[in-house]
């Protein structure tokens, strides 16, 4: 029997993907408390999920199979992984990613550069804006700290308001916002 592939991750990061919470010990603490996770994956800086996650993430379409533990079939499952602080925002991909839009006009940038801090030039009308504030349309995006819950297919699952909102509350009133990534 072939294993089932990856199929994906649902990203959530502060907007600014400058933005690193304070402190994440209390970050992961109050996730906890309200059920999104549980324990810590040994193996990785991730953690399982927890007796409230469906309903602080909402599925898409009708009864999806989410495996929420490992077993012995080493299938993938979905779990919460920790990505950061970086010290610099990263840009995370995908084979789902769109080019970004310029801030300015809307258009698609086709060749567009990856180094935040370095203002790029859109080639349709001239705005020049930090490539860490494109609007990849939720196919990819920035951050310098990034909480992924793996094993969800893009577009299949979105946080619901209450968990963004209580992001939003843990992060000091700084805003959260989501986007997909598929390997």
């Amino acid at each position: 029997m072939s294993q089932r592939l990856h199929t994906g991750r649902l990203v959530l990061t502060p907007q600014d993907p400058y933005l690193v919470p304070e402190d994440p010990a209390s970050l992961f603490d109050a996730l906890r408390d309200i059920g999104l996770i549980t324990s810590p994956l040994e193996a990785e800086q991730g953690y399982l999920l927890g007796e409230a996650f469906m309903q602080l993430i909402t599925f898409m379409g009708c009864s999806p199979f989410i495996r929420l533990q490992p077993d012995q079939s080493g299938e993938p499952f979905c779990h919460l992984r920790v990505d950061g602080p970086h010290s610099e925002p990263i840009l995370l991909t995908g084979k789902n990613s769109l080019p970004p839009r310029c801030k300015a006009c809307r258009k698609r940038i086709s060749d567009w550069q990856s180094e935040p801090q370095q203002l790029a030039e859109c080639p349709h009308c001239g705005h020049r804006q930090d490539p860490a504030s494109y609007d990849f349309k939720q196919s990819a995006g920035f951050g310098r700290f990034l909480l992924k819950i793996e094993n969800i297919f893009p577009q299949e699952a979105i946080p619901s308001p209450r968990l963004l909102e209580f992001l939003q509350q843990a992060s000091n009133g700084a805003p959260w916002h989501h986007f997909y990534q598929q390997d």
